[in-house]
């Protein structure tokens, strides 16, 4: 489980593809246990859920706003990884 992956299966979603099922559920996994540990802010939390979401198979159709928000939460995931390491 990875930070990172979290943030390449949002950088697939920004761009409109299909992320990686690995990279979704690790993803998901890691920012769900931040959240559970109060380590989260509300973009981790936001992540987590629409990562968790994909990995639960609901599609997420997101428009230009969504995946703008996406890309956001993808860099905000990278700075987290880079400062806590996980």
């Amino acid at each position: 489980m990875t930070l990172l992956a979290a943030a390449a299966a949002l950088d697939a979603l920004a761009s409109g593809l299909e992320p990686k099922r690995g990279d979704v559920i690790s993803g998901a996994l890691v920012l769900q246990t931040l959240v559970r540990r109060g380590e989260g802010d509300r973009d981790v939390q936001d992540a987590a859920l629409g990562l968790e979401a994909v990995a639960t198979g609901r599609p997420l159709d997101l428009d230009q706003a969504g995946r703008a928000r996406a890309a956001e939460l993808a860099r905000k995931v990278r700075e987290l990884s880079a400062t806590i390491n996980t």
